[in-house]
């Protein structure tokens, strides 16, 4: 990473890289694509599944972490994925 890259900018970095590296694994069951959703204006970053289940509709993030004051902030995971305590 660049000598001059902020602190903020290497922790958007690191999430961007750690969400698409999870939403590559899809559900093994129904029609459920898993989206990444990230807000690099306001620093929101979501995982969220959308889809069918059979007859079912599939909607939940899984995954929402905000930046704010150099700190990442891990508002939801349900996920067995530990990003921190």
């Amino acid at each position: 990473m660049a000598a001059l890259e902020s602190k903020t900018d290497r922790y958007r970095s690191c999430i961007k890289q750690l969400l698409t590296q999870y939403a590559a694994y899809k559900p093994s069951y129904g029609d459920i694509e898993v989206q990444t959703i990230f807000d690099t204006e306001h620093d929101h970053y979501q995982i969220v599944s959308v889809g069918w289940d059979g007859k079912h509709r599939v909607y939940g993030c899984s995954i929402h972490l905000d930046l704010k004051a150099e700190r990442i902030w891990i508002q939801l995971n349900t996920t067995k994925w530990i990003y921190g305590q």
